[in-house]
């Protein structure tokens, strides 16, 4: 799959009793919006002697002037922990909550199946509505070899404050490691869904990786998922 594709989202709170094999898929949801920058000049990725169990994702997010009355910008960040979209995904709806109905304001966190909507969480943090206020944060995957975890975490906003506790899904996944995560697929499936206009720019700043022993390797390559274009 490459850009996200758009299509409805089979609205519902999915049952997640029989949990996660590996090979389901996290599909991504959204509106038509400009196509991301690709990201150059990224460090190669080193041979690592244990298996990375923790990757963590710096984003930044710059507005220029926000609408609370039309809920502009929309935007949503993806991750995966393999190097394509093709299995398990999760994401990240920003200033808007889609599922079991379109709210405006805060942030959803959702997982997939398929086409099938597993888990879903909700904060209701209120619409952005600060001019020239930059939103940032970390969202990061975790395996303990049975569960793997997808959480949004160190937020800071001029709207939001500090967010980020307790912004986590768990899914049943049995992955030993994420060593076939890429950065290019969350560069490349996020996206400003709505109101590309209002927003200046949206990047991811630094990425960590962490193996049972602590900090393997620090990534401090910025990459453009979306700039403004004058």
């Amino acid at each position: 799959m490459s850009a996200l594709r758009v299509h409805h989202l089979r609205l519902g709170y999915a049952s997640t009793a029989g949990g996660f094999t590996v090979g389901a898929l996290f599909l991504a949801f959204s509106s038509v919006s400009p196509a991301p920058a690709q990201s150059d000049g990224a460090a190669a990725l080193p041979i690592f002697t244990e298996p990375v169990v923790r990757i963590e994702e710096d984003w930044a997010l710059v507005l220029n002037e926000p609408d609370g009355n039309v809920d502009s910008p929309q935007f949503h960040t993806v991750m995966s922990p393999f190097d394509d979209a093709k299995s398990f995904f999760a994401q990240v709806l920003w200033n808007y909550r889609e599922a079991p109905e379109f709210l405006p304001g805060g942030v959803q966190l959702q997982s997939y199946q398929g086409d099938k909507l597993v888990r879903r969480r909700s904060m209701e943090y209120g619409q952005l509505s600060v001019t020239a206020e930059t939103v940032t944060w970390t969202q990061s995957l975790t395996t303990d070899g049975a569960v793997l975890s997808f959480e949004v975490s160190n937020g800071q906003s001029s709207t939001w404050g500090s967010f980020g506790k307790d912004m986590r899904i768990d899914e049943d996944a049995g992955l030993k490691g994420l060593d076939g995560y890429s950065t290019d697929v969350s560069v490349k499936e996020s996206y400003v869904t709505y109101g590309s206009n209002r927003v200046d720019s949206m990047s991811i700043t630094q990425v960590r990786y962490y193996g049972a022993s602590g900090l393997l390797w620090v990534d401090a390559t910025p990459r453009v998922v979306f700039e403004l274009s004058n």
